[in-house]
């Protein structure tokens, strides 16, 4: 008489069953794969501020060009609030009020991720930037390829004054080239 394993699908003292059926078990890949993955996309400290001193505009980054950095948000989040909210990227200008003269509501900035812009005419990196809207609560992501707003932010990864309070502004005049460039602009 065998034993009966009461998991067992007759419950008369079958084998237990697998853990899973096959096919159905899904490979994890750990932060540090992750990271050797997006090595490519991602842009160092150092190589940041590089392409920000060149001489190259660094227009707003539009929606379709980020699909790395979208893929990037989702598999370095940590939570699965974090990965579904990366799908939810906003566009720094439009959080400004895409207007000449227009600002965004005060922001703490937690973060952010430099990644090399695949886009021919464009500009050679772009950031995606972890904010939280102050007066809502509001977690945020943005896109942004302002070399001013970039150069701030690096200036205070690199210095350890992460988090800070700012506003986004867009320049009320237009440059020589008629840019109306973003700033970021301190705040309370």
């Amino acid at each position: 008489m065998t034993d009966a394993h009461p998991d067992s699908p007759s419950g008369r003292g079958d084998a237990a069953p697998a853990a899973s059926q096959p096919g159905t078990e899904l490979a994890v890949l750990s932060r540090a794969e992750v990271d050797l993955l997006l090595a490519p996309y991602t842009v160092s400290l150092q190589e940041w501020l590089k392409m920000l001193l060149t001489d190259a505009e660094f227009p707003e980054v539009e929606q379709d060009e980020i699909g790395i950095g979208l893929l990037a948000s989702i598999l370095t989040a940590e939570t699965s609030e974090e990965a579904l909210r990366a799908l939810d990227l906003q566009r720094a200008k439009v959080l400004a009020g895409g207007e000449p003269g227009g600002h965004s509501p005060l922001l703490e900035i937690t973060g952010a991720r430099a990644l090399r812009s695949t886009f021919e005419d464009g500009p050679s990196c772009y950031a995606i930037v972890q904010a939280t809207i102050l007066a809502t609560g509001e977690r945020i992501q943005f896109t942004t390829g302002a070399r001013a707003v970039q150069a701030v932010i690096v200036k205070h990864i690199g210095e350890g004054w992460l988090p800070f309070r700012a506003l986004l502004s867009i320049r009320r005049q237009a440059t020589q080239r008629g840019f109306y460039p973003l700033n970021l602009e301190a705040g309370g």
